[in-house]
């Protein structure tokens, strides 16, 4: 008797616990499809980040509940269907960052003299004073083009050793309660380099024509937009100032960098779209994740630091360097001008550029509403 009472007890325990897995199936089924929306409700979007996470934790949660022996009926079967629609979703989010995928930049081993651009983009951190790390990564890895986001006075200071290597720079410093200070430095000539602020006057965008020692004359937008924030902003500013990047990029003759600290994953639909509407590549395709963000989490960790470029250019290398005590990487690519014709850029789908437009309004609209 006292067996079959031990033996009813597991038995309800184990009920309990295969039912308590599938309502957290449940739960994270709803959050892994969420992002489907079309809608720039912060939480939503920001469900887009963690694709990774939520795909290991739907397989343990899987593999937990049969572990149980437990016997689905109705409920537990849709809740099952549910998660392994989920899965094929993030697989099919994430399956271009895998290395089995052809990649979607060729590989230059060498690159003719004249026609090589090192890129190093880093968001040092507001507050970071680690400064003398950073430099030493600067050095190590010797950039033609360098953009430093997140800069102030403190910072300003800083930088002013780099101007002996870089004959090039503007800055843009920002009041003690912005996070978006802005540097760009150049060993390449630029032309007419200039900041625009296309959604409020403390979020700068880099812009500038630079010439490289071979002769040929490139594009470069490094930007840095707002991140969607909690109960007070919402994704609309990011992805219309990652679009008016993107556009821009499409009005030009040269072949263009777009690059930044765009708070914004990959795989993400605004940043899709933003690569269809400017032609560009994405180097992380067929070469892995590349997470830069958050350098204090092992757990979460999404690549938000982007450098993207139009066919034109062909990939030597792309890393991302040693922490130097802020939250983000730095990220360094070595690009070949004029070895891009095996490549072909995503094509623009029907309504990109209407989208684009309506994010941009919205973006504007939202403006308009803090002004007043």
């Amino acid at each position: 008797m006292e067996k079959n009472v031990v033996g009813d007890r597991k038995s309800i325990y184990r009920r309990v616990a295969a039912g308590t897995v599938l309502w957290l199936l449940v739960a994270l089924t709803t959050a892994s499809l969420l992002p489907l929306i079309e809608t720039n409700i912060w939480w939503i979007r920001f469900l887009d980040f963690p694709r990774l996470q939520f795909a290991l934790v739907t397989i343990v949660l899987m593999a937990l509940y049969f572990g149980l022996r437990g016997h689905p009926g109705r409920f537990g079967w849709v809740a099952i269907f549910g998660a392994a629609a989920a899965l094929g979703y993030h697989a099919y989010k994430l399956h271009p960052y895998n290395r089995l995928v052809e990649p979607a930049v060729v590989a230059q081993p060498d690159c003719p003299e004249g026609s090589a651009l090192r890129v190093m983009i880093a968001n040092v951190k507001r507050g970071n004073e680690r400064a003398e790390l950073f430099l030493d990564q600067v050095a190590v890895t010797e950039p033609d083009l360098l953009l430093v986001m997140e800069t102030d006075a403190w910072w300003d200071e800083r930088l002013s050793i780099l101007d002996k290597d870089f004959r090039y720079r503007i800055q843009s410093i920002p009041d003690d309660h912005s996070f978006y200070g802005m540097h760009l430095f150049s060993k390449l000539e630029l032309t007419s380099p200039e900041f625009r602020f296309f959604f409020g006057a403390d979020t700068p965008t880099a812009v500038a024509h630079l010439r490289l020692s071979g002769g040929e004359i490139i594009g470069f937008i490094g930007l840095h937009p707002r991140p969607p924030l909690a109960f007070s902003q919402t994704s609309a500013m990011r992805d219309a100032h990652v679009l008016q990047g993107a556009l821009l990029a499409r009005e030009w003759d040269a072949p263009t960098i777009l690059a930044g600290d765009f708070n914004a994953v990959p795989w993400e639909r605004a940043t899709r779209r933003a690569m269809r509407i400017g032609g560009l590549l994405d180097p992380r395709v067929g070469r892995g994740l590349f997470p830069t963000y958050d350098t204090g989490s092992y757990l979460f960790s999404w690549p938000l630091d982007q450098i993207l470029f139009q066919p034109q250019f062909t990939l030597h290398d792309f890393r991302t360097l040693p922490d130097f005590g802020s939250d983000h990487l730095a990220v360094a690519a070595t690009l070949c001008h004029g070895r891009g014709a095996a490549q072909h850029a995503p094509e623009l789908l029907a309504g990109d550029l209407a989208e684009a437009e309506a994010s941009i309004k919205a973006a504007r609209h939202s403006i308009s509403s803090l002004d007043n």
